[in-house]
């Protein structure tokens, strides 16, 4: 098992997260940068027990306590890729997607646009970045998309 120091150096390799001491001389990391309210990544690091939660809001609710998962007993690898997942998971809007995703459509003759995450709408791009059409909802961008004859 990893001690607390070994998991708060751990942690702190991620420059994107901002410790935030709380009660019982426990620590908590925040990703400001969250494309959501919910900003914790790492809860409730404890100095004696060596325990924390991570964000997992990547795994079915009945998988996780209230969200997170607990680390306690986690290698180094698995903490830093519990923690990366956690950040991904974050960079996403309400929507489920992260700002500027972006999927490729192609047509017969060989045309491309790109379906492009731009919250909270999406953007049919033409390959010179000129706005074809802009869609309340990813089915509407797609259904046009088919429509049009392009597929993904």
């Amino acid at each position: 098992m990893l001690t607390f120091d070994e998991k708060k150096k751990i942690i702190e390799e991620f420059a994107e997260l901002q410790a935030q001491p709380v009660s019982m001389n426990r620590i908590n990391y925040h990703y400001p940068e969250s494309a959501v309210d919910h900003t914790v990544v790492v809860k409730y690091l404890h100095p004696k027990s060596h325990n924390a939660f991570v964000y997992a809001g990547y795994l079915p609710a009945d998988e996780t306590n209230d969200g997170y998962v607990s680390v306690r007993d986690a290698s180094e690898s698995e903490l830093r890729r519990f923690i990366q997942l956690g950040i991904e998971e974050l960079k996403k809007t309400v929507d489920g997607f992260e700002e500027g995703y972006e999927e490729e459509w192609q047509d017969e003759r060989g045309d491309v646009l790109r379906l492009r995450y731009v919250n909270p709408v999406w953007a049919v791009v033409m390959q010179t970045e000129t706005i074809e059409a802009i869609f309340k909802t990813k089915e509407a961008a797609e259904s046009y998309l088919e429509d049009e004859g392009f597929y993904f």
